[in-house]
């Protein structure tokens, strides 16, 4: 579970796993809003059993996603990428069915921690959940031989993460990228947010997805 399938296929047969690259990936991560004064607040063993919670929930939602991978966790942050399954050439219709497995899941993990109680852990402490999607080209590879990780290069998951913490609590927060790679499918409804400034250059137009209805 920790590497891709088509990683340990090669890995099985005796094949060393070289450098890859996709076309169109969609990367999403998930972060906790305000977490730094959550931690101020509350004990650090209740800040480990919130996010034992939640990631243990968000693994099991994740893993009805056969598009989708965990690539990793580190603190509040959670990483996600849809169409890293396999390094064939995918169709159109198989790219935007990885951007519309990822939307899809955002906003089950959305609904998921709208619905907890999460007062027996972090007190009257309200937990929000930030999450930022963008579409585009990555490199990845396997790094190490000991403790080996599957790393995303590229600057679409600088984006990806920007768009996270850019956006607002209780919603999804997707690039115009996202909706080009979704095509036709008029399964969900955005909202336009307008121009933010996402990096120092360029400003760019974000919508945002409304996760709540």
């Amino acid at each position: 579970m920790m590497l891709p399938s088509h990683i340990m296929e090669q890995i099985e047969t005796g094949i060393v796993p070289g450098p890859e690259q996709f076309n169109c990936v969609t990367v999403f991560f998930t972060d906790i809003y305000d977490f730094k004064k959550l931690v101020g607040w509350v004990s650090p063993v209740k800040i480990l059993e919130l996010l034992n919670v939640l990631y243990t929930k968000f693994d099991e939602i994740i893993a009805k996603y056969a598009n989708l991978y965990k690539v990793e966790t580190v603190s509040d942050t959670y990483m996600v990428a849809g169409g890293i399954n396999s390094v064939h050439d995918k169709t159109d219709k198989e790219i935007s069915d990885c951007a519309t497995q990822a939307l899809a899941c955002s906003i089950e993990l959305q609904k998921f921690v709208e619905s907890m109680d999460f007062s027996g852990i972090v007190g009257q402490y309200p937990i929000k959940l930030r999450i930022g999607i963008h579409s585009g080209a990555i490199n990845a590879g396997l790094i190490g031989t000991k403790m080996s990780r599957y790393c995303l290069f590229g600057d679409v998951i600088n984006t990806a993460s920007r768009m996270c913490s850019t956006g607002l609590p209780s919603k999804i927060q997707v690039s115009t990228q996202v909706i080009q790679t979704i095509g036709d499918d008029e399964s969900f409804e955005f909202d336009e947010r307008g121009e933010i400034e996402v990096k120092v250059i360029p400003i760019v137009t974000l919508v945002v997805l409304i996760a709540d209805e």
